[in-house]
């Protein structure tokens, strides 16, 4: 048995802030268990969740200077952790996910900022990131990962369902292989909608419940042109900001009704994949299938309503940990195979012409890296 003792960074497209999780993770005879030890999200200062949200729009030398910022800043983010939570000496290394400024994987190329060489100077640990890079140069999306998670962390589900800045979903296959794809904008739509009324969040879907569905934009929601194309497929950011949202702007109608609007769109984008992958993978029904829902959309109560009426599997909420912090362990675990020289990133799921072991590794004289 061996056992890695990882602090996970996740920072999302929903610019909530930073997610940390010092996680066990136990490996023995292949099979894998965890244990969320110390958590914590730490909400981004308002100068970088501006500088974040710009970033896409400026030069290269801003973009280069941000990436080592942020490191810098994640570095003293996990310094702090660790003083906070009595860690000094537990941790063996730490394994950042970076925040996603482009991606565009049919030009073959991603970029997740936070350069791995400023955290590890920052914080004197070793530090394992850019997890997707590898996968997008064998022809893959880069996108979504977590489905090594779901396979390797959370088996006993068929389906796992992220409520992030962006929906993704992960299904198992009759043969036990994994697909996953992006499905649409999630948390990201619902935030900028409730930045209209100065809010970050819509509060367990407070706004939403007090709104009424509007037919006319709910098609123009359903009927945009990612919605057509089959998996493997990914989405970024950009296409959120740019594509996206510009459509609710041709709409007089309140806040409220746009988030309910916005609910139901996803929802229904989320039952219409399921269904069409169902279909596809020829899964048959079964009330033995669960899906796990996580992210921060999984406190959205009228969400996780809605996605229960429109999905034709049994939807399960676990615990609030799991829910907040799956992805920071997604990372700790990405970090882990990577150093154990094992495939973190599955072809089946991306479309690449094989699987890989992503992730780079970087080393300073304070901590050696542990021999896996």
């Amino acid at each position: 048995m061996k056992t890695y003792n990882v602090i996970g960074l996740m920072s999302g497209s929903s610019l909530d802030g930073v997610d940390v999780a010092y996680v066990h993770l136990t490996e023995s005879n292949g099979s894998w268990n965890y244990q969320i030890e110390a958590s914590e999200c730490i909400q981004f200062p308002q100068k970088w969740k501006l500088r974040l949200m710009s970033l896409v729009l400026q030069n290269a030398v801003t973009y280069l200077k941000t990436d080592t910022y942020f490191g810098h800043y994640l570095g003293e983010v996990v310094k702090k952790f660790i003083d906070e939570h009595q860690l000094a000496g537990k941790v063996d290394f730490v394994a950042s996910h970076g925040q996603t400024i482009f991606h565009q994987p049919e030009n073959q190329m991603t970029s997740q900022i936070g350069d791995g060489a400023s955290i590890a100077a920052e914080c004197g640990l070793p530090v394992i990131c850019n997890f997707r890079t590898i996968d997008v140069a064998l022809g893959g999306q880069g996108t979504p990962i977590a489905p090594i998670a779901d396979k390797l962390l959370f088996s006993n589900f068929r389906y796992c369902l992220n409520l992030g800045g962006i929906a993704n979903v992960s299904i198992k296959r009759n043969d036990g292989s994994l697909v996953g794809f992006d499905i649409c904008g999630a948390n990201m739509v619902l935030n900028i909608l409730s930045s209209e009324v100065d809010l970050d969040f819509d509060k367990d879907g407070g706004m939403a419940s007090e709104g009424y569905v509007n037919e006319e934009l709910l098609n123009d929601l359903n009927t945009q042109w990612y919605y057509e194309k089959t998996y493997p497929k990914s989405l970024g950011g950009g296409w959120v900001t740019k594509v996206f949202m510009p459509v609710f702007k041709k709409y007089r109608i309140s806040t409220e009704d746009k988030l309910r609007t916005a609910v139901e769109h996803i929802a229904t984008q989320i039952g219409k994949d399921l269904n069409a992958a169902m279909e596809r993978e020829g899964i048959s029904k079964s009330d033995a299938d669960q899906m796990l829902i996580t992210g921060g959309g999984a406190f959205n109560k009228v969400l996780i309503e809605r996605i229960a009426a429109h999905s034709p599997v049994q939807v399960v909420v676990p615990d609030s940990t799991t829910i907040k912090f799956k992805e920071a362990l997604l990372t700790a675990l990405m970090g882990t195979l990577r150093l154990r020289g094992e495939i973190n990133v599955l072809s089946s799921v991306t479309g690449a012409r094989e699987d890989s072991i992503g992730g780079e590794i970087y080393l300073n004289a304070h901590k050696p890296l542990i021999n896996g």
